[in-house]
C-alpha cells in the first residue's frame, strides 16, 4: 500500500506479495466490451465545435430551470411542514392476563 503507486518498488511489492497484478477480465466483460471504447480521455481537448444556444433556446431552458427551482422550494415547504407534525402517542398496552 505504502509503495503501490512509485513503479521502481513494484516489482518487488508483487513479488512480495504486497501489491498484485491486474486479473484478466472475464470472457462475459471480454465479449461485451467493445475493443475501441468510444469516450474522450480526462485531459484532452474536445475536438468537435459545440453549437451555440440561440436566445430564444436560452431563454426558454432559463425558464426551465427557473419552473424546476420554484418546484424545488415547494418540496422542501412542504417536507419542512410535514417534519414538524409532532409523532403519534404510542399505542396502549394490553393487559397481560
Amino acid at each position: 500500500m505504502l509503495l503501490g503507486g512509485c513503479e521502481a518498488a513494484r516489482g518487488v511489492a508483487e513479488f512480495t506479495d504486497l501489491a498484485t497484478k491486474p486479473a484478466e477480465p472475464k470472457p462475459f466483460v471480454l465479449e461485451t466490451r467493445p475493443q475501441d471504447p468510444k469516450y474522450v480521455p480526462v485531459g484532452s481537448a474536445v475536438t468537435r465545435d459545440a453549437k451555440r444556444k440561440t436566445v430564444e433556446e436560452f431563454k426558454k431552458l432559463e425558464a426551465e430551470l427557473e419552473a424546476k427551482r420554484i418546484s424545488n422550494e415547494a418540496a422542501g415547504v412542504q417536507a419542512q411542514s410535514l417534519g414538524k407534525t409532532p409523532p403519534p402517542a404510542p399505542a396502549a398496552a394490553q393487559p397481560s392476563n
